[in-house]
């Protein structure tokens, strides 16, 4: 595919764009343009039923007619028209919420592909690459907007002219039997002064075009690309906080906000006042449309000073002349925009398309009651993409049912690696990971990930309920939500702090949303791991911002809280891992030392023993 919106590109591919983005935007809304064209019918209707009953009135004047006849006629019309105009408008409000819905809902559809992809493939270069394409192909323009907005160009252009050929097919008719040679020279000029003036029109766009995407600056195009990737503003769904809502499974809880939040007054309000229009004109068309209007003034003034028009013919057909030539001029001109904004969004389109990668298991996981499920990684390498440097090689462990396991090393040692290793939202270049001795990816991934609730590092609170945030979905048992937060060390807040389970966090969606502290969105994310209830606990340094004894009483406290599951606990801070049974130490991607606490410091010459003591003076 030519990424160079500026290159020239075959005629066939031009159609296979415009065919993709139409059975993308008849799939948002299929009745739009079917409602939209009977609009359009009528505003072409309404100026020639005025045109028409002006030629009548001209003529009923000359030839002296009935007053109240005429009379019935111009008020009847006129009732006619006034109907027409208040069907249309009617519709064509509903039809511009109906437009911004769709366009609300295209954006959503690349966040949720976001959302829904393969985890490995978002900081891939080739899915970087692919949206900074989007980026520049959206630059300059109202994206899917302006396919409605040429859209709906293009359906009046056609109903315009052939309005226009029906009303004025009699006069012109008999102006070409006339015999009369200027008629023919006249139309030879109109139409010469047509295709001048498109040529001349696509050419100054094309060029305005080429120039404006040879302007894009790098740096505002780096900061647009952070903006234009966040699923909403403040506290939402950036795809970096992905993990959360793979673990927890809690994108239906985020659509189902998003649609209550489209449907809510406030921004229905919004929607309705949302009528955003952008137009440009060259001096070739200018030009065009006064030259057309003359020579459609010039031929009827010579028709009638012939003698063969009369005087409604005259009116009658220059306004048909101008309408007719005048919507042809700017009908290829608006395909042409069309065909080129189809072009822009095929880079969403791709991006829509791609393929997961990873393989989806489908054998269902053993439901276990008793929550005998072990694990073992078995020689496991994994690199990044786009790095060529291992942040795992050769790892090998298993994971004891109910063990307290504590993971720790210095930055960038590969514990977190492990972590999403292990929840599958990467899967290794080398080697397992087995699941009661079968390999995880043979497992379906939404089944499997269900045996995990983990707290990351960088993990993600929605701006919705308190009680939603802790279920992760809209319907929940807010006894055993209470439970959790109150376990967690949040029920002082929910008792004496004024926060009830159906308070929002934060004002994305409520005004009357509540901020919080860091300290206790940590304790809400532990509260949500504990309601999903799942047999593996994982904490991944989500407490790194605190002080160690902050930390090390909040790990404490959910030792306590998750009994018998098994718990993996990462810290770089080895105070907090000392009530663990076992202590596994990584460095540069290796596991360098594995055993209890005692033991470990016991090796005076271990990674263990040079930690402790260079962390002693923050712990002693």
């Amino acid at each position: 595919m030519n990424t160079d919106l500026t290159a020239k590109i075959p005629f066939r591919e031009h159609i296979k764009n415009i065919r993709k983005i139409l059975k993308i935007i008849t799939g948002i809304d299929k009745w739009y343009f079917l409602f939209t064209s009977i609009v359009h019918i009528i505003n072409v209707i309404v100026p020639y039923i005025q045109l028409v009953l002006s030629a009548y009135i001209l003529d009923a004047i000359i030839a002296q007619e009935n007053f109240k006849e005429v009379m019935l006629v111009i008020t009847g019309t006129l009732f006619i028209i006034l109907c027409l105009n208040f069907t249309a408008s009617s519709i064509w409000n509903r039809m511009e919420v109906r437009r911004e819905r769709a366009y609300l809902l295209y954006s959503c559809m690349t966040q949720t592909r976001m959302l829904d992809m393969d985890f490995s493939r978002i900081d891939s270069p080739e899915i970087k690459e692919l949206r900074n394409r989007i980026m520049t192909d959206n630059n300059w323009g109202a994206g899917i907007n302006s396919l409605f907005w040429q859209g709906n160009s293009i359906i009046f252009g056609l109903f315009n002219i052939i309005g226009a050929a029906v009303v004025a097919f009699p006069v012109i008719s008999f102006l070409f039997t006339s015999g009369r040679n200027y008629v023919i020279i006249i139309f030879l000029i109109l139409a010469i002064i047509l295709i001048v003036s498109m040529k001349s029109g696509i050419y100054f766009k094309k060029k305005t075009f080429q120039f404006m995407f040879s302007k894009i600056d790098e740096s505002e195009k780096e900061d647009s690309l952070v903006l234009s990737w966040h699923f909403a503003s403040g506290n939402g769904f950036n795809y970096k906080n992905g993990k959360d809502i793979r673990i927890y499974g809690s994108y239906g809880l985020m659509e189902r906000w998003s649609i209550a939040a489209f449907k809510s007054q406030k921004n229905r309000k919004l929607l309705k006042n949302s009528a955003i229009g952008w137009a440009g004109k060259d001096g070739s068309s200018e030009f065009a449309i006064s030259a057309i209007r003359g020579c459609a003034y010039l031929s009827v003034s010579l028709a009638a000073i012939a003698g063969k028009a009369g005087a409604g013919d005259i009116i009658r057909l220059a306004g048909c002349l101008d309408k007719l030539f005048t919507s042809a001029y700017n009908l290829v001109n608006n395909i042409a925009e069309f065909a080129l904004t189809a072009r822009k969004q095929a880079s969403t389109i791709e991006f829509l398309e791609l393929d997961d990668e990873m393989y989806k298991g489908k054998l269902p996981v053993e439901k276990r009651s008793d929550n005998e499920y072990q694990i073992e990684f078995k020689n496991v390498t994994f690199c990044y993409p786009g790095s060529n440097e291992p942040a795992l090689k050769d790892f090998s462990m298993k994971l004891k049912i109910g063990e307290k396991l504590a993971v720790v090393g210095m930055n960038g040692s590969g514990k977190t690696t492990m972590i999403k290793l292990l929840c599958r939202l990467y899967d290794p270049d080398k080697g397992e990971i087995l699941l009661n001795g079968v390999d995880i990816r043979k497992f379906k991934t939404d089944e499997y990930r269900k045996l995990f609730s983990v707290v990351f590092q960088d993990y993600t609170l929605f701006p919705f309920q308190l009680a939603q945030n802790v279920a992760t979905d809209t319907e929940y048992n807010s006894e055993l939500v209470k439970k959790c937060l109150v376990d967690a060390g949040f029920g002082e807040r929910i008792n004496n702090g004024g926060m009830g389970m159906e308070t929002c966090l934060y004002k994305d969606y409520d005004d009357n949303g509540i901020e919080i502290s860091g300290g206790e969105a940590q304790k809400i994310a532990i509260a949500r791991a504990m309601y999903k209830n799942s047999p593996f606990v994982l904490l991944d340094e989500p407490t790194a911002a605190l002080d160690p004894l902050a930390e090390y009483e909040i790990y404490t406290n959910f030792d306590k809280i998750i009994g018998t599951k098994t718990a993996i606990y990462i810290s770089h801070r080895l105070s907090s891992c000392q009530f663990c049974e076992k202590i596994a130490v990584f460095h540069k991607g290796s596991l360098v030392q594995y055993g209890n606490h005692k033991e470990l410091l016991e090796d005076k010459n271990g990674k263990y023993y040079e930690m402790w003591n260079a962390q002693a003076q923050y712990y002693q």
